[in-house]
């Protein structure tokens, strides 16, 4: 016993607890008051039951940690020793006052019968229940109550029996020490009445629940003298086993209802009430609340079966449950001892049914796909969380039959529109340039995959993509997807582009030169600008002054595209212009002897190269004077030596100054290379997929990418740093924080539509779509599997 803590009695109306001052108590001759607890139900099992059933409270009520006040033990129940020491003592209050082992709450040890004591043991009648602790017989006290508010409704029957109820009615029988079940008994008078009451609130009521409940009338056991509800399962049908899992995850058992789902007036008001809960996040620093809307949460399985032990339509006891597993979602049939008749059981249903489909089954397959996580790691998830999951077959039928089409006709729709956009474009005179790269499905050289996207420059809009597969044609996977969207467009919207920019990609070029005369090509500055910077880190191995220049020289083609404003000519002027600047020579318009020299380094090369020409349109460096300190710090080289000879010929290299002419117009893919980053959410590299899952994930991309440019999309924008590898230290770069959740919720809603208005989207055949416009083999290698026999026969390993 410890009076310090805080607590109460947990005796039906007892109101004495520890926060109460000058607490005397009510029996004559007693100082004190003291709070004990139940005994251990382990160890004492007999004797915790024994002190349950004395305590005016449910048994599911009762713990370990309940106390009980000695207002409920009469004087021999305490320790002798301990009460004479307290009657002489002044003051009782650091006194251990301990009970006899065999002690038992309202208990008379005389006659072993129950006792309660209220107030005196003088008084013998009992006081009525406190409004704000109803622990007593709720059952019967709502009968009570269903009773008043059909009186009050339909008025008073000629037969009301309510006034000759008897005195006894909340008498406790004692249970005998070999039951241990929880039992209700309502009086004879009342059966008639209440079963009646009973029948017709279960029907009103059950509307407000997922319910199906028996169809037989209950009128066959109004003339049962008295009804007793118990949890024996001796006279109950069997329900099976406890726990059953359906072997179909998308279809209903027989049990269940084959009507959809309606919530009632009670449930549709709940529902009205959007449940949310409030998360702190932490970014960068700053603390924020976000409310994030609730509708599924996790239960425990015993959880769950508490909220059964009374029946969720009238509040009668239930006597049996089973779960069954449909899935992710749960259903319940139980056995009511009231409103069920024939021992037919009810089902009570986890998920709303939607044309005898769980809606949670179909929610759960489209969040997975659209969250791009992977089935096989949700269901290891589900299986250490000991979670109902779907199976392999009703995933791929709901991903497959809803999912998959409504991302296809949303992708459709908004590519029209762009189309439809360029074709204006067209006709008012306005410029059209598209961009294109490609992406693999590996890292490495074993890619089985090519997508090929191609991209609005001025918008920032994916136009239009293809997957190809390896096997459906010969040589390169790249060109052969390019050539496969190239012409989709170009026949779509009726002309050329004017403008296409690439990736330095050798066959892509020939094909646009070749088949497409009048679009103009045009390379990344980015891909550029790696090469040039791959060259020179590579040269300068064996010459380390390189190095130093490295990053100057890379700016410098930088800003030679971006000056030339279209000019090839000017724009290859101005980069070999670096040539003479490393060499501490800024004014070379009217130096011819400079330019001898560099005919003679390129004669001393062994090849040749037709650059650098002389200078025509930029005769000077752009820069302003440098200081003397500035001047005597830098490194500067001088022609002839092996470290320019070196340079000069990074610089000048043939093919990389033809390159060079188609950057003029300072064009380049970095917005391409975002969303194909972004489209690694989806499609991760490490993952193998069907090429049916390429296609429409690669659209889900698409549109979501499209969706990002508009500006009531965009949720914030801030400047973070981050260090790069690249340039060896902390830069800035602007972050955006798109709204993504929005369109999920679109494509689960409009499914969720469907299903309830029968709505049936054709199955995503996309061999008669030009996605595919060959055969896809079954295996990209082209070879048949040998026998496994055979194999293990003629297998060699190294360790034997």
């Amino acid at each position: 016993m410890a009076e310090t803590i805080m607590v109460h009695c947990g005796e039906g109306d007892c109101t004495n607890n520890l926060s109460k001052k000058n607490m005397i108590s009510k029996w004559p001759g007693r100082q004190f008051i003291r709070f004990y607890l139940m005994p251990d139900p382990v160890k004492k099992k007999d004797l915790f039951l024994k002190w349950r059933s004395r305590i005016r409270r449910r048994p599911e009520d009762v713990k370990r940690s309940t106390r009980i006040c000695s207002e409920h033990f009469a004087e021999e129940d305490f320790d002798p020793y301990d009460l004479a020491n307290a009657r002489k003592a002044a003051s009782t209050k650091k006194m251990w006052i301990r009970l006899r082992p065999d002690s038992i709450p309202n208990t008379d040890r005389q006659t072993g019968k129950m006792i309660v004591h209220f107030s005196s043991p003088e008084t013998e009648e009992t006081t009525p229940l406190r409004p704000g602790r109803k622990r007593v017989r709720r059952d019967i006290e709502y009968i009570d109550e269903l009773i008043s508010d059909y009186d009050k409704i339909l008025g008073s029957s000629s037969n009301d029996l309510s006034n000759t109820e008897p005195e006894d009615r909340y008498q406790v029988e004692e249970p005998s020490a070999s039951e241990n079940n929880d039992c209700v008994s309502i009086p004879s008078v009342h059966t008639n009445r209440y079963l009646s009451v009973l029948m017709s609130a279960s029907t009103e009521t059950c509307k407000g629940v997922q319910v199906s409940p028996s169809k037989k009338d209950c009128s066959t056991q109004t003339g049962l003298s008295s009804l007793s509800v118990t949890r024996s399962s001796t006279s109950v049908e069997d329900l099976g086993d406890k726990f059953q899992e359906s072997e179909s995850d998308n279809e209903l058992e027989q049990t269940s209802s084959d009507e959809e789902y309606h919530p009632g007036p009670l449930m549709a008001a709940a529902s009205d009430k959007k449940v949310q809960r409030k998360t702190q996040m932490k970014t960068h620093g700053k603390v924020f609340t976000k409310t994030l809307p609730i509708s599924w949460v996790y239960v425990n399985v015993s959880q769950l079966q508490q909220l059964f032990r009374f029946c969720p339509g009238c509040g009668g006891r239930v006597l049996q449950t089973r779960l069954r597993f449909t899935g992710a979602a749960v259903s319940v049939d139980y056995v009511c001892s009231l409103c069920t008749i024939g021992f037919n059981p009810s089902t009570w249903h986890g998920s709303p049914i939607l044309r005898r489909k769980f809606v949670i089954n179909i929610h759960t397959s489209c969040s997975i796909m659209l969250t791009g996580l992977r089935f096989q790691s949700m269901t290891n998830f589900h299986n250490l969380m000991e979670l109902p999951t779907l199976s392999r077959p009703s995933f791929s039928e709901h991903v497959s039959s809803w999912l998959y089409p409504v991302i296809y006709r949303m992708y459709s729709e908004r590519r029209d529109i762009i189309f439809d956009g360029l074709k204006k474009r067209h006709a008012d005179g306005q410029s059209v340039v598209l961009c294109g790269d490609a992406q693999f499905d590996s890292p490495g050289f074993s890619a089985k995959y090519c997508t090929y996207t191609i991209m609005d420059c001025k918008t920032n809009e994916v136009v239009d993509f293809s997957v190809v597969q390896k096997g459906q044609f010969s040589g390169a996977l790249e060109h052969q997807a390019f050539s496969q969207v190239w012409e989709g467009i170009v026949n779509e919207v009726g002309f050329q582009p004017d403008d296409l920019v690439i990736d330095r990609q050798a066959t892509i070029a020939k094909i646009v030169e070749d088949h497409f005369p009048e679009t103009q090509l045009s390379y990344d500055i980015w891909h550029m600008a790696k090469s040039l910077s791959t060259h020179l880190r590579t040269a300068a191995q064996s010459h380390p002054k390189i190095a130093m220049w490295q990053k100057s020289i890379v700016n410098h083609l930088w800003f030679s595209c971006r000056e030339s404003k279209g000019d090839p000519d000017l724009a290859v002027e101005i980069f070999h212009s670096c040539l003479l600047h490393a060499a501490n020579i800024h004014r070379w318009k009217l130096k011819r002897v400079i330019f001898q020299t560099f005919d003679s380094m390129r004669e001393s090369i062994g090849l040749k190269r037709p650059y650098p020409r002389r200078p025509v349109k930029y005769g000077q460096c752009k820069h302003g004077p440098f200081s003397k300190g500035e001047h005597r710090s830098i490194q500067w080289f001088k022609v002839g030596d092996e470290d320019f000879l070196a340079l000069f010929k990074v610089v000048t290299a043939t093919r990389f100054s033809n390159d060079l002419r188609k950057c003029c117009k300072f064009l380049h893919t970095g917005k391409l290379e975002s969303f194909h980053s972004m489209k690694l959410l989806y499609l991760p590299k490490l993952h193998s997929f069907e090429l049916e899952t390429m296609i429409v994930m690669t659209m889900l991309a698409a549109v979501q990418n499209n969706l990002y440019l508009k500006e009531e999309n965009l949720k914030k924008s801030y400047t973070v740093r981050s260090y790069s590898r690249a340039m060896k230290k902390y830069v800035l770069k602007q972050k955006n924080v798109y709204d993504n959740v929005t369109l999920k919720k679109s494509i689960i809603d409009s499914i969720i539509r469907m299903v309830r208005s029968g709505e049936q989207l054709d199955k995503c055949n996309f061999s008669q779509t030009r996605y595919i416009m060959r055969p896809v083999p079954k295996t990209f290698h082209g070879q048949s599997a040998p026998d496994k026999r055979v194999m293990i026969e003629n297998q060699k390993s190294r360790m034997k």
